[in-house]
């Protein structure tokens, strides 16, 4: 009998372990007889050993190499008690080895405490030296913090008093504008009548926006209305946008005293904060971010060009409030004869308007009956294409069955040749209609397009003598000079 099988299963030695798993692990292999005889399967579990060679076992149960290993001419291995006891023994552990795996555990043990013994004294010394590295740095800390307190302190002071300044003398302004506005008010009645019609045409559409002579009148009795108030207006504009420049200042004032009080308060917070209160809290991560926008050097310019720019603000509106008392000037005579100039523009411009007006409307109309011709010409086109239709089918139906005859009947004849010129006749009369047609089309939509520009045009023009004729000349029939000489 010669083993045809022999499988085994195991793991290293374990090393260090402990627990009694030291060692390897049970092996198992099996065996089958030669010549179909019963199949033995031993295991040998429990036991420890080594792995087997996978090599063919010579008839002492030896290594190949060993005995008469190798020669084929000596008799196989046979199994028995005595050849499994001899395998055993020569796969178990010698005292040697036994013997070097504990002194290799007592040094492995030596080394890792020693280790760990040097480990527990650099962490003792690194714990001394962090304690009074983190007491230095919080002490530094809270010393800054202090002195920036101080410095915000003393900003914000300075800021509201400045604050303070600015609206008095804001308010000082806008009781100057209002007497100004009241003597102003005092020459608007040609002047508000002039704007409306200004307004009003600014309301025509498109093409009749134009700078005709009625726009000119309008623009010289501006002029010669403003003689009376430019001074007034100017200073006006000037009372408005110093206003307006004084309003920004006491917001940027008002946002920096804003932003004093909430830094203040978070600074006052942290400097009181200590190891024991109960705000603290942890936030990975928070020394990497960089939320910062400026430095000490520019918070500090920030603050200064604030109150620098308030002052200047109030410099200029001490200026202006000087100059707004000798402003009010009166001219009725010239804007009576501008009033009356402006009026004949406007007669003159609805005449010119009106008569255009009414040639457009004749064109109009010229238009829509060419578009009712053309409609009527494109539906005979269309009538004519459809009539083509059915010959056309008729051709090609008649193409189509004859390609149906069998065998030789299938003859290009005389009948086929008429009937590919009948089809290539009537394709060709149904191009050259659709290309008239749409020529017929293109004309229908040209029309309509002219058609189109005309009502519109026309529209444009009503618009116009509507503004022109109804708005700005029914209000211009009398002129309000009594009430203004009687204030001038």
């Amino acid at each position: 009998m010669r083993l045809s099988n022999i499988s085994t299963y195991q793991n290293d030695y374990l090393g260090s372990q402990g627990g009694g798993g030291g060692g390897y692990r049970a092996r198992s292999y099996s065996e089958t007889r030669d010549g179909g005889g019963p199949k033995l399967k031993r295991s040998m579990s429990g036991a420890f050993s080594k792995p087997l060679p996978s090599n063919t076992i010579d008839s002492h149960g030896l290594n190949p190499g060993l005995g008469n290993a190798g020669n084929p001419s000596y008799p196989t291995f046979t199994a028995g008690p005595t050849n499994n006891a001899r395998m055993a023994n020569h796969s178990r552990f010698t005292p040697g080895d036994w013997t070097a795996s504990n002194i290799d555990h007592y040094s492995s043990a030596d080394a890792s405490r020693n280790e760990s013994e040097r480990i527990r004294n650099e962490a003792v010394r690194l714990i001394r030296e962090r304690d009074d590295k983190t007491v230095t740095t919080q002490r530094d800390a809270d010393r800054r913090i202090g002195e920036r307190l101080g410095d915000e302190v003393h900003w914000r002071s300075e800021l509201q008093t400045e604050l303070e300044l600015n609206i008095n003398f804001t308010h000082q302004l806008e009781n100057t504008r209002k007497n100004l506005e009241k003597a102003l008010a005092e020459t608007e009645g040609p002047m508000r009548v002039n704007s409306e019609c200004i307004h009003h045409r600014e309301g025509r559409k498109e093409i009749d926006l134009v700078g005709d002579g009625v726009e000119n009148s309008l623009m010289r009795e501006v002029d010669k209305i403003k003689e009376c108030q430019a001074r007034m207006a100017q200073t006006l504009e000037q009372v408005n946008y110093q206003l307006g420049h004084n309003k920004e200042c006491r917001h940027q004032l008002e946002r920096d005293l804003a932003n004093k009080d909430h830094g203040i308060n978070i600074d006052h917070t942290v400097h009181n904060l200590r190891n024991t209160s109960r705000a603290i809290n942890l936030h990975g991560g928070i020394e990497k971010l960089d939320p910062h926008v400026s430095i000490p050097e520019s918070w500090m310019d920030f603050s200064h060009r604030n109150i620098q720019a308030s002052q200047a603000a109030r410099s200029a509106t001490q200026r202006l409030m000087s100059e707004v008392d000798s402003l009010i000037t009166h001219c009725a005579n010239e804007m009576w004869s501008h009033w009356n100039n402006t009026n004949m523009s406007f007669q003159q411009r609805v005449t010119e308007t009106n008569d255009t007006h009414n040639k457009l409307q004749s064109h109009l109309s010229k238009t829509m009956q060419e578009l009712y011709d053309q409609e009527k010409h494109i539906e005979a086109l269309k009538k004519a294409l459809r009539d083509k239709g059915p010959p056309l089918k008729v051709a090609q139906t008649r193409l189509e069955a004859r390609t149906h005859r069998p065998d030789v009947e299938l003859c290009k004849d005389p009948p086929h040749h008429r009937l590919v010129d009948e089809v290539n006749q009537l394709q060709e009369s149904i191009d050259l209609l659709n290309r008239k047609l749409n020529e017929a089309e293109m004309a229908h939509q040209d029309l309509l397009r002219n058609k189109a520009r005309l009502e519109h045009d026309l529209k444009i023009k009503s618009n116009s003598l509507f503004i022109d004729r109804e708005k700005c000349l029914s209000m211009r029939k009398s002129f309000p000079v009594v009430s203004l000489a009687t204030k001038l």
